[in-house]
């Protein structure tokens, strides 16, 4: 990634330099947060609209060219310093603040505190960019509320810091560097509350602020401009002694198992249509609504943070699975598009081909009454009757247009469903649908078939459906199912206990009677 170029379209002629002169508040837009960023050329002052992803790769008065977001100058002025922050000594202001050319109604949020006789003040944005949230996963969970849970659970017990991550939480930020941000934020409650502030204050009082409450000294490397007896700190370098108040830091994730080596051949392999490797210049597109798995704005910009003791990292592995090195007649071809068209938007529907994969319910952390969901499973699983259960968890799909089902109450969280396949031991395969409902009545979903059916693209169709339908099992819709020779029963939601509800269900599963049964 770092020989790539990152690339966004750009109104000023090439070969002009444009010094990014403002950074603006996130704001929604279409389901995704946004910023607008202003950069300054010859005569002229430009407003760029970017998703508030790529933060990472933008910082004040640097200039850039030709849209490349991964090569830019600093002013001949600039100095490079290091500057300790002591919480005794810092103020929050804010002013109101305008740009040439815009209407637009803007405040300056800044930190001051003294350094060495001088004012030093530090943008709020630059202490969001460059201290709290260096990556583009805590970006996001910094705009929400309380939204670690839908990620890990943490727990901290003699001095071992402990996260177990669920399927939504990707597996690159199990790298050192991101345990290390996230163990910094979990071990020092004051630098957590301060993060936590962010979002609260964004959907109370409508504004990105925050008091400082870290109670620990942190010191900066940074990029500054200084102004007679002032210092702007422009954009922060490398932050040091940081202070992670454990030992070890041990972790389990759906994805990290043991492997033993396996004579069966691939079951797929994928190949790119297009583009020639590694070195493929990427280009940034704040219009497509969502994110790819392979792309991440941490791996272009140089920011470094340094612990005063860095803890033991313990990767705890899952169960045993096999990995297969061959391939042969059997083994299915996938072809990816690669455009190399990118956006840094955390969530959505643009996202990189795949099919949908089966995970065990031991890996399985989600949230409210999906988690319950898994638990009734779980109860299910037990039974004499049934060999076992493998789930599919995923978001909605987008639907025709704008579908407002696609997505949660707040018109950002993407709705999630879970299928599982439940295998019985006489050979039936059923297929149980269930949505995050949040407070609607919409019942649970049980398929099977006699017949040899391509579960994915019926399964894909049957949700696409559901969107576009606004959230409603229609008619229509389960005719469809009924066409292609699949028996289904709806299950609603009963008021019981959990093996009440298990209990419920598997009435329900067990009573679709069919022959031979093929599941594909």
């Amino acid at each position: 990634m770092s020989k790539q170029q990152v690339n966004s379209a750009w109104p000023f002629p090439n070969g002009e330099d444009a010094q990014l002169t403002w950074i603006g508040e996130p704001f929604k837009q279409n389901s995704k947060f946004m910023m607008y960023v202003y950069f300054q050329g010859k005569g002229r002052t430009e407003k760029l609209l970017m998703d508030w992803g790529s933060l990472p790769l933008l910082a004040i008065q640097r200039f850039y060219k030709n849209g490349n977001f991964t090569s830019s100058k600093v002013h001949k002025n600039d100095e490079t310093m290091e500057i300790t922050l002591y919480p005794d000594h810092i103020t929050r202001s804010e002013r109101p603040w305008s740009i040439i050319g815009y209407p637009d109604k803007l405040k300056s949020r800044n930190f001051l505190f003294r350094h060495e006789g001088s004012v030093v003040m530090i943008p709020i944005i630059e202490v969001i960019r460059g201290i709290l949230a260096p990556n583009r996963f805590l970006l996001y969970r910094l705009l929400e509320s309380n939204s670690f849970p839908l990620y890990f659970v943490e727990s901290l017990t003699r001095q071992q810091l402990h996260f177990d991550f669920s399927s939504s939480y990707h597996k690159k930020y199990t790298a050192p560097g991101f345990l290390n941000q996230l163990a910094w934020l979990f071990t020092n409650p004051d630098i957590k509350r301060m993060y936590d502030d962010i979002a609260f204050n964004l959907m109370t009082v409508g504004e990105l602020s925050f008091d400082w409450r870290c109670e620990q000294p942190i010191t900066v490397v940074a990029r500054v401009q200084r102004r007679g007896n002032s210092i702007l700190i422009l954009e922060v370098l490398q932050v040091k002694n940081k202070q992670i108040h454990c030992d070890v830091i041990s972790f389990t994730h759906p994805e990290i198992r043991e492997t033993v080596q396996s004579n069966e051949p691939k079951l797929k392999r994928y190949r790119k249509l297009n583009g020639n490797g590694e070195n493929d210049d990427i280009t940034l597109d704040h219009e497509i609504d969502g994110s790819t798995e392979d792309f991440d704005l941490i791996q272009m910009n140089q920011l470094v943070h340094q612990y005063v003791f860095a803890p033991a990292i313990k990767k705890v592995k899952g169960n045993t699975v096999k990995q297969r090195t061959k391939e042969d007649e059997s083994t299915k071809t996938l072809y990816i598009d690669s455009d190399y068209v990118r956006t840094t938007a955390d969530s959505g529907g643009s996202s990189l081909v795949r099919g949908l994969e089966h995970q065990s319910l031991e890996d399985i952390l989600v949230r409210g009454e999906l988690q319950e969901f898994v638990n009734i499973l779980k109860i299910m699983e037990q039974r004499d009757s049934v060999r076992s259960i493998q789930i599919i968890i995923d978001n909605l799909p987008e639907g025709l247009g704008e579908r407002k089902f696609a997505r949660l109450s707040d018109g950002i969280t993407r709705r999630k469903y879970i299928v599982a396949k439940v295998d019985l031991d006489d050979g039936r395969y059923c297929n149980v649908v269930e949505i995050e409902r949040e407070g609607k009545s919409l019942s649970t979903l049980i398929l099977s078939s006699n017949q040899s059916i391509d579960w994915n693209k019926t399964l894909g169709s049957l949700l696409t459906n559901l969107v576009n339908d606004s959230g409603v099992w229609s008619s229509k819709s389960i005719k469809r199912i009924e066409n292609k020779g699949i028996m289904f029963k709806k299950a609603k939601h009963v008021r019981r206990s959990i093996r009440g509800k298990e209990e419920y269900l598997f009435e329900k599963l067990w009573s679709i009677k069919l022959g031979n049964l093929k599941y594909s």
